[in-house]
């Protein structure tokens, strides 16, 4: 449970500095919200990236491993898109903020994931 309080909560410190570090991201909701986003982020990275890995593996493997970034920023994406389309309050001017976005959560992300030790 602790590490699940856990991944929320860097998530949504990733989503937060993503829309502060990324133009065309904004945001106009509560701070309780960005947990939201977090669990959403959560969620996609627990089940739908281990299934995109392991359908990508040949291409994975030809690309010796830089599709796994396009992978990433594809689910970041994604995860921005749902929270936009959800009510969350996080919008996305273009299509290319949105990409930017999924390239900087994803890097943010990795970062701040380094603090998680198990």
């Amino acid at each position: 449970m602790k590490r699940l309080l856990l991944k929320i909560g860097i998530g949504a410190a990733a989503a937060w500095l993503t829309v502060w570090l990324v133009p065309g991201l904004s945001y106009a909701g509560e701070w309780w919200r960005w947990l939201l986003f977090g669990a959403a982020i959560g969620f996609i990275n627990a089940v739908i990236k281990p299934l995109a890995k392991l359908l990508t593996i040949p291409i994975r493997i030809l690309t010796l491993g830089l599709f796994t970034l396009i992978i990433n920023v594809g689910l970041m994406t994604l995860s921005i898109w749902i929270a936009s389309d959800s009510g969350v309050g996080l919008s996305s001017d273009s299509i290319w903020s949105a990409l930017l976005g999924g390239l900087v959560l994803t890097v943010v992300g990795a970062i701040l994931n380094l603090i998680d030790t198990d």
